[in-house]
């Protein structure tokens, strides 16, 4: 495992807000279900708070081979096939939904796009569906797999580095990083100029809050998992707000895209269920204003 003492998106020390040991009953069951239960007596679950990025962050995450091994666990055609019968359709519309905008953003006949973490590859069906160029990077082999049986370009993350797609997905994947930086700045180079990033990460604001209150008592008690969640032992070791996200987009030469707002209203899809009338009439305004942790950002043209 690794130690990150400053924020890995700033470079700049970081306050720790809440600190509790691995050998808390509340918190083994995370090191034992990652492989790692060994090492519960040498690291501790803590989390740092970087002033001048805005970013929280767990100081002790997994390495590369870690991660890897805990990632590309055997899941089997089976369960792929169950994670898409149990898909409900609002999902799969704000998927339509997010594609139609970037169709109608973009200028290309046919966008060159990248999901970047495309998992069993639920977005990536829907771009390629809608005429796009669908390329991805996923670390899970029979996911890779999966998808590229579906007609999606599987490709590894050292093919990544040109200017080559139009359009690139990172969502729910920055959150699991170690060097979210890394990522970003490679992300960036690998966009066309003017091309578009959309990124999307848990938005928790209350949650830090509630940490620093809890403090640093090594026997003190630890939130349950369902609101531990942004900030889930191993798994989510960032937690972003819409400054740190904007921190970090300009730390790789992006700036903040604003979709039209005529265009994300009429994007909507399933007008017809009473629950998206959220979804689509006051959502596309907070996307517009470019609030929350789902946000766009453009790579300039110079």
């Amino acid at each position: 495992m690794i130690s990150r003492l400053v924020c890995p998106i700033s470079g700049q020390p970081a306050e720790v807000v809440f600190r509790r040991p691995y050998t808390h009953p509340d918190l083994r069951r995370f090191l034992d279900e990652a492989g790692l239960g060994a090492k519960a007596g040498e690291v501790v679950y803590e989390i740092r708070h970087c002033k001048s990025s805005g970013l929280f962050f767990q100081n002790w995450v997994m390495e590369d081979a870690e991660l890897a091994g805990m990632y590309s666990s055997p899941r089997g055609l089976a369960q792929f096939d169950q994670e898409i019968s149990e898909q409900r359709l609002h999902w799969l519309g704000h998927m339509a939904e997010e594609i139609l905008v970037l169709r109608q953003s973009l200028k290309a006949a046919r966008p060159v796009v990248l999901d970047f973490g495309c998992n069993w590859g639920k977005w990536s069906s829907m771009a390629l569906a809608f005429g796009c160029d669908v390329h991805a990077v996923e670390v899970n082999r029979e996911a890779a797999a999966f998808c590229a049986s579906r007609g999606i370009k599987i490709i590894a993350r050292e093919e990544l580095g040109e200017p080559r797609f139009d359009f690139i997905q990172v969502d729910q994947v920055l959150e699991h990083l170690t060097d979210p930086l890394g990522a970003a700045r490679l992300l960036s180079r690998s966009l066309k100029p003017g091309g578009l990033m959309k990124w999307g990460t848990p938005n928790a604001p209350k949650l830090p809050v509630l940490l620093t209150k809890l403090g640093n008592a090594n026997d003190g008690p630890v939130p349950d998992a369902r609101t531990l969640d942004p900030l889930l032992p191993l798994m989510h070791v960032n937690l972003f707000s819409k400054a740190s996200l904007t921190h970090l987009a300009k730390a790789v030469g992006l700036e903040p895209f604003r979709p039209s707002l005529g265009v994300l209203i009429g994007s909507g899809q399933m007008w017809n269920m009473p629950r998206q009338l959220n979804r689509n009439v006051v959502a596309p305004f907070k996307r517009w204003r470019l609030t929350g942790t789902e946000l766009w950002f453009r790579r300039p043209l110079n």
